[in-house]
């Protein structure tokens, strides 16, 4: 390995675990108290790095990226074993039907929902209804009665998730990805944050699921996937805080017209299909721009090492923020 090749890897080289070992080894997470301590510490430890305007965390894009990452651990629990990349592309490369409607497939659908599920914000009042609407309709009659009794529940905020996804469960054991879109919810919401985060759909296990939906309690299993989750979330935080500052660092370099748009764009999502992202309208803004100029522009960011190209392929290449 080259002295470039060894520095790059140093660089993108994952951290080490940021809460000690003895937090996230497993054997003391076979309590209520010791998995609730265990969870609790990773939650407090996510909540700092979210609101702390030094490490300035592109919230939008994190919220993205979760979402890729629980639609992949939602079809895997269906059994849709697929990669992030591929379940990627069926999001941002589906096309319209003779019906004009957008067809995904199961994968495009999952990340959708997961998407505007996360997309949802507690300061609007009608948080509530959207987060309903995105149910299958049988589910939707009982919804108001699961979110009240969560919401009323004397207990902690892994408490009320656990309690809210056993209810659903038991009655829909097949729809587990709502079931736990829905726990999110009132786990972020019990925190005082400002909209929901995936993280008991990062980790909870099929097993756990499927023992909620026999009705045996599944508090230990959630302060666990909490506690795997929220560290995970925190690692990657603080990586596209990094990745964000670099992007910000070099606009300045930039002349091409709407590159402060672009750029806004690159700091919210995931990924970017130049086709229909950035021509002929930037999305999220009324700023238009040329297919060649968007390639351009991606070509540019390339070459200052703040953008990296995702597929690999010749065609249909798409963009997101490089390490």
């Amino acid at each position: 390995m080259s002295m470039k090749q060894a520095t790059h890897a140093a660089k993108t080289e994952l951290p080490k675990p940021i809460l000690p070992n003895w937090i996230m080894a497993g054997s003391v997470t076979n309590t209520p108290e010791a998995s609730g301590f265990a969870s609790g510490s990773a939650l407090a430890l996510l909540h700092v790095a979210l609101h702390d305007p030094n490490i300035d965390v592109p919230t939008e894009l994190l919220r993205n990226k979760l979402a890729l990452r629980a639609a992949a651990h939602c079809l895997k629990i269906e059994g849709r074993v697929q990669s992030e990349a591929d379940i990627r592309d069926a999001y941002l490369l589906a096309t319209s039907g003779e019906d004009g409607l957008i067809h995904r497939g199961p994968a495009g659908d999952m990340v959708a929902l997961w998407r505007t599920g996360s997309g949802i914000s507690f300061r609007h009042a009608g948080w509530r209804d959207r987060l309903c609407a995105l149910l299958p309709e049988g589910m939707q009659d009982p919804f108001p009665g699961w979110m009240e009794q969560a919401e009323d529940y004397e207990g902690t905020p892994i408490a009320k998730a656990a309690l809210l996804l056993g209810n659903i469960v038991q009655l829909f054991p097949r729809q587990e990805a709502f079931a736990l879109l829905c726990a999110d919810a009132i786990l972020a919401r019990s925190l005082g944050w400002d909209g929901p985060l995936p993280l008991l759909a990062l980790h909870l296990k099929g097993k756990s699921l499927r023992e909620a939906s026999q009705g045996e309690d599944s508090l230990i299993a959630c302060h666990v996937a909490v506690t795997r989750a929220a560290q995970d979330t925190v690692r990657l935080a603080h990586d596209l805080a990094r990745r964000a500052a670099h992007l910000r660092a070099v606009e300045p370099k930039l002349r091409t017209k709407g590159s402060e748009d672009a750029v806004r764009l690159f700091l919210s999502e995931e990924a970017v299909l130049p086709s229909t992202m950035l021509s002929p309208i930037i999305r999220g803004s009324s700023t238009t721009m040329t297919p060649r100029s968007a390639r351009r522009f991606c070509e540019r960011l390339i070459e200052l090492g703040v953008v990296r190209e995702l597929t690999g392929r010749s065609t249909f290449r798409l963009y997101g923020v490089s390490s």
